[in-house]
C-alpha cells in the first residue's frame, strides 16, 4: 500500500507483473493504522501489512524489497501470521 493513486498502482502492477493486491491509501488512513508512515514526509515507508477481513492489522513490518524481491513478501507474511516464522 502507498499514497500512490489507483492508476499508478495499476501501472506498477502491470510493469512488475505482480499478482497480488496493491492498496492505494492517498489519505494515509490505513498506512497510519499499520504504523508504516514515513516520519520525514506524508507518505508510506516500504514494508507490508497483513490485515484480517475486517481491516484489523494483524502484523506490519518495514522492509525495503522492490520488484522481484517483493514477491517473497506474501509467503513471508503468511508464515508470520501462521506462526511459522519469528517476527522481527
Amino acid at each position: 500500500m502507498s499514497v500512490s493513486s489507483v492508476k499508478e498502482h495499476k501501472d506498477l502492477k502491470e510493469k512488475l507483473g505482480l499478482d497480488y493486491p496493491v492498496v492505494s491509501d492517498e489519505d494515509l488512513e490505513l498506512i497510519r493504522k499499520a504504523k508504516l508512515v514515513d516520519p520525514q514526509a506524508p507518505k508510506s515507508v516500504r514494508g507490508f501489512a497483513v490485515l484480517d477481513k475486517d481491516g484489523k492489522v494483524l502484523h506490519s513490518q518495514q522492509l525495503d524489497p522492490f520488484g522481484e524481491e517483493a514477491a517473497g513478501i506474501i509467503p513471508y507474511a503468511a508464515d508470520i501470521v501462521n506462526g511459522k516464522t519469528e517476527q522481527k
